[in-house]
């Protein structure tokens, strides 16, 4: 795995990552997750999931988690816009993760190919874990 690692060093422009007991951490803000995914195929590695986390500027860091051997690979990016490009077409399991975080975080995924809700009920907006999404959500149940 020690080609993988090298090769997210140079994809992050020579930064640092941290080792720990649960994998490799990397911090790519502006990491071309096409590039890192097409990388990790050629390394028989493979996205085990991905995570949302919320920023106080508006937008969402996604951590990208790989598996390859017995080594974890988790790729922290940020988006731009809310926005991001979809892996689906590449990597078909990232369908229904980014679906998935469409829906509770609002993050667009640019080229996924059916970005209709998966776990949304109806009646609850897109983004609707977003702090300020839920907090008019709760505004509106209050004015009633």
């Amino acid at each position: 795995m020690d080609e993988v690692i090298n090769e997210l060093t140079k994809l992050a422009g020579q930064r640092q990552f941290d080792k720990r007991s649960d994998g490799y951490w990397f911090d790519i803000p502006h990491l071309d997750v096409i590039e890192m995914a097409q990388m990790m195929l050629k390394n028989r590695v493979r996205l085990c999931t991905m995570t949302a986390i919320e920023r106080e500027d508006g937008e969402t860091d996604i951590i990208y988690h790989y598996i390859g051997g017995k080594s974890a690979f988790n790729i922290r990016v940020t988006t731009q816009g809310q926005t991001l490009t979809s892996l689906a077409n590449l990597l078909p399991g990232a369908a229904w993760i980014e679906r998935e975080i469409h829906d509770l975080y609002a993050v667009n995924f640019d080229g996924h190919p059916d970005l209709r809700p998966l776990v949304r009920p109806k009646e609850l907006p897109v983004g609707f874990y977003r702090k300020s999404v839920s907090a008019d959500i709760k505004k509106g149940s209050e004015a009633k």
